[in-house]
């Protein structure tokens, strides 16, 4: 567990020093306590969530860890890692001001730690066997590997995560998929991924429901996503979710994972390595990860960096499934991003780069850490 959070620290560490143009010719303010006590926050709600779930693992898998090693006093050392989590939160701040392309903000620090205490909840809610106690059983749920891919899954799907109930937000949802078209790739994609949604659900609650409540739920969840801002609910999707359903209440248990194994692996491959124009030049390879997820639009690139971690996530949950082993499906899926990744470079128009092997190898990992710890 140990690990994980180290590779938390370094995915937030990284998050908030990027592009990592520093320059010396930054300063600090010269009235610095002043600055460090000024807790008003001049941020948009998308950033204000984004501040808190950035930090939400750091508390969370530092919580676990904690328990994990069976330290003495754990609720002093829960405090010291608070302590610890806000002064790195301000130290990150601190940097930006060497950043030219960031805007350091001390209040930043103060709702990542809020980020950090809900992380803190979240382990003691997935692991206090009073807290569980006094939770219905249909309720409860273990971190498991199939409960991180439901987390991605709902990250996916709920992002940007600003709901807003009112008729002008239905309306323009509506609108939104009146005027959307329809794809191929958009409605396989949408397929698999309500399969895995349905699978996973089941396997955290540890309870098989009736189609007539998967239907429930599935309405519920495009209810919610209507009144997302921005919503990007389309009739790709819409028509993916009845044979979604239907595959997940009629397929045997080793076709499903199979299939869904394979349907992940395929959607990679089709998005990643078509339209197939083979070249004799070699393209570049892009060695920092992220990058081409970190410049244009920030809203289309984290959809998307949520869209390709869910693909990766199937792939290597429903094969590790389907091969009882997930250290060799962290490997198998390893070596096919990397194999993909390495034909990249002779497909024109495509931009080789170590994101996608990146998030492969880190996934392997939690898929077999949460695996040992999983009851």
């Amino acid at each position: 567990m140990r690990l994980i959070w180290y590779i938390v620290i370094l995915f937030i560490t990284y998050g908030s020093l990027y592009p990592f143009d520093f320059t010396l010719s930054g300063e600090l303010p010269e009235n610095f306590s002043s600055w460090l006590f000024s807790w008003h926050h001049r941020t948009i709600r998308s950033d204000l969530i984004a501040n808190i779930l950035l930090f939400m693992p750091y508390g969370f898998f530092g919580a676990l860890t904690i328990k994990e090693e069976n330290r003495r006093w754990p609720i002093l050392w829960i405090i010291l890692t608070f302590i610890g989590g806000l002064l790195f939160a301000l130290f990150l701040q601190i940097l930006q001001f060497y950043l030219p392309s960031r805007i350091p903000e001390a209040a930043d620090a103060l709702t990542n730690s809020i980020g950090i205490l809900i992380g803190f909840a979240l382990a003691g809610f997935t692991n206090s066997q009073r807290v569980q106690r006094l939770i219905p059983r249909g309720m409860r749920f273990q971190l498991t590997p199939a409960l991180l891919v439901l987390v991605l899954w709902l990250a996916w799907q709920f992002f940007p995560y600003i709901p807003v109930f009112e008729g002008k937000q239905f309306g323009d949802g509506l609108s939104h998929i009146v005027r959307s078209g329809w794809s191929l790739d958009l409605w396989l994609e949408r397929v698999l991924f309500w399969m895995v949604f349905y699978y996973v659900l089941e396997r955290v609650v540890a309870k098989k429901y009736s189609m007539t409540v998967i239907i429930g739920i599935t309405l519920f969840v495009l209810i919610i996503k209507l009144a997302m801002y921005r919503s990007q609910l389309g009739w790709s999707e819409i028509s993916a979710v009845p044979l979604a359903i239907l595959l997940h209440a009629y397929l045997g248990h080793g076709v499903k994972v199979a299939l869904i194994s394979i349907g992940a692996a395929t959607l990679f491959i089709w998005q990643n390595l078509l339209p197939w124009q083979w070249q004799t030049a070699i393209n570049s390879f892009e060695w920092m990860p992220f990058d081409n997820f970190m410049t244009g639009s920030t809203w289309n690139n984290l959809s998307a960096l949520l869209r390709e971690s869910l693909l990766l996530a199937a792939f290597g949950y429903f094969l590790g499934k389907w091969l009882s082993s997930y250290r060799t499906a962290g490997t198998v899926l390893t070596v096919f991003v990397v194999a993909v990744t390495a034909i990249q470079f002779f497909i024109a128009g495509k931009q080789p780069d170590s994101t996608s092997i990146v998030m492969a190898l880190v996934l392997a990992i939690l898929f077999q850490r949460l695996a040992k710890i999983a009851p």
